[in-house]
């Protein structure tokens, strides 16, 4: 049982070896930089304020889609409805007919050919109903007046309305909210860029600690070898404990700069947990290597710098804005249907269906419209004369960030020829010190001065790289493509 539990534990410890291998395989630069973009908080919040952008633009699109409502009201009356009407046209026109019609029907009477008797009977009776019509006719007021005792009264109004021509205003808006939302997708990018940036930095700032470390083991080895040598030495007389004394001061030395290198460390793993998101178990394990970083200046294109695709797309949209100003003095159209129904308690309307088309032009706006067009075109005048400001700069920008890449490329060489020269004397050095030319403190300065300029070497292309991935954002190629691993 307790050999099993052994097993079991060896199993343990190696499937746990075997994921930090894994995971030191697994992230490069690209990857943490992959990460990094999925986890920033701002990049997600610049996103939304896109998509709220783009909400507008389908917003302004919205404008042709029918709307269909229902608007309904009660009121209460406080005095009855009273409905007054000029008849005297209508009476006078009304007894004019009968005038016409008794002395035509007279007439007729006249011509039938019956005999005078039957003439002489039917003329009166022809006179006497004409003539009570007429009275009754002339009895009717002038002004008939209708009073409707109703004081609870309801209505409702059933419709669908469409635009269906906005002035082209629409059309022009959107397009404008669409440029807005494309400028912001190019300042999105440039978030991007910062974000590649300072991820990039710090995995490389791991890698000059992890190689620093490197170094530091490599100077402990040769010290130890130096102390075996002094041991050795003072038994014969050739050292003493002084020698032996200022070996332990510089292994102390690098103890002391092994504990400020782990603290660095911490720090800047805790930087990048907090840049991807992921676990300290997964990024203490890696041990990035640093090479220099070679620039394909053919890429340049620096029209892809997100400052100036912005602008581009701010032009775009004041542009749009501007026609949409100018073509509000253009009538709008719409199309309507409705239902209406009203009553009250004692009346009842039935429902009265129409449809219809109708127009809104305002002539004139008192200059408003004029000075908002104004405004407008000096908008996108000094966004043109921004646009040609950034070209300076971006142009600036790119043949100093040139310069940088270029004079950080040629300090790794001088720090490359250094550290080879150093090598080179530690080697004399130390045969001198077998041969009895040189001491214990000689030897130990020489372990000291190659010590540090392998961590300036190693430094050197740390910036080297720092510099090279700026030349890449001022080239306007930067992206997640060109991190190397």
């Amino acid at each position: 049982m307790k050999h099993k539990r052994i097993l079991l534990s060896y199993l343990t410890l190696l499937l746990s070896l075997l994921v930090q291998q894994s995971f030191a395989q697994e992230l490069t630069r690209k990857d943490l930089v992959e990460k990094a973009l999925d986890h920033s908080h701002l990049l997600k919040i610049k996103e939304n304020e896109i998509k709220s952008t783009e909400y507008d633009k389908q917003r302004a699109l919205y404008t042709y889609i029918p709307k269909v409502g229902v608007k309904g009201g009660y009121a209460y009356l406080l005095n009855d409805i009273n409905i007054s009407r000029d008849m005297s046209t209508e009476k006078n026109s009304l007894i004019s007919g009968i005038e016409h019609s008794k002395e035509q029907s007279l007439a007729n009477l006249a011509n039938s050919g019956l005999p005078p008797t039957m003439i002489g009977i039917g003329t009166p009776m022809i006179e006497g109903i004409y003539n009570n019509i007429g009275n009754m006719v002339m009895q009717v007021p002038d002004q008939p007046t209708l009073s409707l005792k109703d004081q609870n009264l309801w209505f409702y109004d059933a419709y669908v309305e469409m635009v269906i021509f906005s002035g082209l205003q629409a059309p022009n808006y959107a397009k404008a909210a669409e440029a807005k939302a494309n400028g912001q997708r190019a300042m999105l990018q440039k978030d991007e860029n910062e974000i590649i940036t300072e991820t990039v930095g710090y995995y490389d700032k791991l890698a000059v600690i992890a190689q620093s470390l490197v170094v530091l083991e490599e100077s402990q080895k040769r010290l130890d070898k130096q102390k075996q040598f002094a041991e050795k030495a003072k038994e014969v007389g050739l050292a003493t404990d002084y020698d032996l004394n200022k070996i332990r001061i510089a292994e102390k030395d690098i103890v002391a700069k092994r504990i400020e290198l782990n603290a660095s460390r911490n720090l800047v793993v805790q930087k990048l947990q907090q840049l991807t998101g992921l676990s300290k178990e997964e990024l203490i394990t890696i041990s990035p290597q640093l090479e220099v970083w070679w620039v394909d200046q053919n890429e340049i294109n620096l029209g892809n710098r997100a400052e100036i695709k912005a602008i581009d797309f701010s032009v775009e949209a004041l542009e749009r804005k501007h026609k949409a100003e100018q073509y509000s003095a253009l009538p709008k159209a719409k199309a309507f249907a409705h239902v209406m129904q009203g009553g009250s308690s004692l009346t009842s309307v039935d429902p009265i269906p129409f449809v219809g088309v109708g127009m809104q032009w305002e002539i004139f706006d008192g200059l408003q419209r004029k000075r908002e067009v104004q405004k407008s075109e000096l908008a996108i005048s000094s966004m043109r004369e921004k646009k040609a400001y950034a070209e300076e700069l971006v142009s600036l920008d790119f043949e100093k960030k040139k310069m940088e890449w270029e004079v950080a490329t040629q300090m790794v060489d001088v720090a490359k020829q250094k550290l080879d020269g150093a090598e080179t004397g530690l080697k004399i050095r130390s045969q001198e010190l077998k041969n009895g030319l040189a001491d214990v403190n000689d030897i130990l300065e020489e372990i000291s001065d190659y010590e540090k300029l392998q961590l300036e070497y190693i430094q050197s292309v740390a910036d080297q790289r720092t510099s090279a991935i700026a030349l890449l954002d001022a080239m306007g190629v930067l992206n997640v493509e060109h991190i190397q691993k």
